[in-house]
C-alpha cells in the first residue's frame, strides 16, 4: 500500500474514531446526567423511548465533538507522531479535555459545577477510552520509520 493511501486510511480512522469516542460519551452523559433513567423505559413505547435516546445521544455527542474537536485533534496528532499507544495516556488527555472545556464555561449555568465537572470528566474518558480501543493502539505505526523497524530481521 502506498504512503498516500495508508496515511488516508490512518486520517479516516482518526475521523471515525473520534466521532465514536463522542457517540460514546453522549451516550455515558445520558445516562450520568439522569437525562434517561431507568424507570423511563417501562413507562413510555419502545418508539418514544428510542427516538428519545437516539436524538439525545447525538446531540450531546455533537455538543462534546464541537466543544473540544479543535484541542482533540491536536492532541491526536501529537500521540500519533510520539507514538502514544498506552490507554492511560488518552484517557488522562480525554480528562484534561473535558476539564478545559468544563472551566471555560463555568459561569453560564447556574448548577453546581462540582457533579456537572465530574460528569464530563467521566463522559471524556469514557470517550478517549472508544478511541484508544478503535484507533489509539495502534497509534504511529503508519509512520515510515515504524514500519522499517518491522521488517528488518530481529
Amino acid at each position: 500500500m502506498s504512503d498516500i493511501l495508508r496515511l488516508l486510511v490512518r486520517m479516516f480512522m482518526i475521523v471515525f474514531g473520534f466521532f465514536a469516542g463522542c457517540i460514546a460519551a453522549g451516550l455515558a452523559y445520558a445516562f450520568l446526567a439522569r437525562l434517561v433513567v431507568p424507570e423511563d423505559f417501562g413507562r413510555f413505547s419502545d418508539l418514544e423511548m428510542t427516538v428519545t435516546l437516539v436524538v439525545g445521544v447525538l446531540g450531546v455527542a455533537g455538543l462534546f465533538a464541537r466543544a473540544v474537536l479543535l484541542p482533540a485533534f491536536a492532541l491526536i496528532a501529537v500521540f500519533e507522531f510520539a507514538r502514544r499507544r498506552d490507554w492511560l495516556s488518552h484517557a488522562l488527555a480525554g480528562a484534561v479535555l473535558a476539564l478545559a472545556a468544563g472551566v471555560s464555561r463555568m459561569g453560564e449555568t447556574s448548577f453546581e459545577p462540582g457533579p456537572i465537572i465530574a460528569i464530563h470528566t467521566a463522559c471524556a474518558i469514557i470517550g478517549a477510552s472508544v478511541y484508544w480501543l478503535l484507533v489509539g493502539r495502534s497509534a504511529g505505526r503508519w509512520l515510515p520509520s515504524e514500519r522499517a523497524k518491522a521488517t528488518e530481521p530481529s
